[in-house]
């Protein structure tokens, strides 16, 4: 059931961000869905340390499958978004472990803003390194600048789960 529920939420939030684009601007929901997982399964592990894998892993992990998914939809090369939601998975996991021990409602804006903000630079970073192509700089950072803040909302609604 654990495994259908997080298919079911990856599903619809690829379908909501491929099919949503208020104001002609793409949405990044998927860096939610990552958070999401980071506070509803990683917090109680990293302060009892009861399972055999580690939290820091399993944030890895999801954020690894969760990029992947969105480089192939996405139709460009495989990499840009596999690193940077990885990277998110473990930082995030890392953040709200031994960084922030009480969490609040701007500690959860905060570290969101950041994880979207440095996911859209990561994926621009890497596909302009390695597809040699052009991108408005001012577009890129209207796009998010737009995502971030359309993911506030996340940050105060999404709260770990012991809370």
């Amino acid at each position: 059931m654990f495994i259908l529920k997080w298919f079911f939420l990856i599903f619809l939030t690829f379908l909501i961000q491929t099919q949503i684009n208020p104001f002609g601007r793409p949405l990044n929901i998927s860096v939610v869905l990552v958070y999401f997982f980071i506070l509803r399964t990683n917090i109680q592990q990293a302060r009892t340390r009861v399972f055999s894998i580690v939290p820091e892993a399993k944030g890895v992990l999801f954020g690894a499958c969760v990029g992947f998914l969105e480089d192939v939809i996405s139709g460009s090369i495989i990499g840009p978004a596999l690193f940077s939601k990885g990277l998110i998975g473990i930082i995030t996991t890392i953040i709200f472990s031994d960084v922030i021990f009480k969490w609040t409602y701007l500690s959860g804006i905060i570290v969101l803003i950041i994880m979207t903000v440095m996911d859209g630079i990561l994926v621009f970073w890497i596909r302009t390194l390695f597809e040699n192509l052009y991108i408005n700089k001012e577009g890129f950072a209207i796009n998010i600048i737009f995502q971030a803040i359309i993911n506030i909302p996340f940050g105060i609604i999404i709260r770990p789960k012991n809370l």
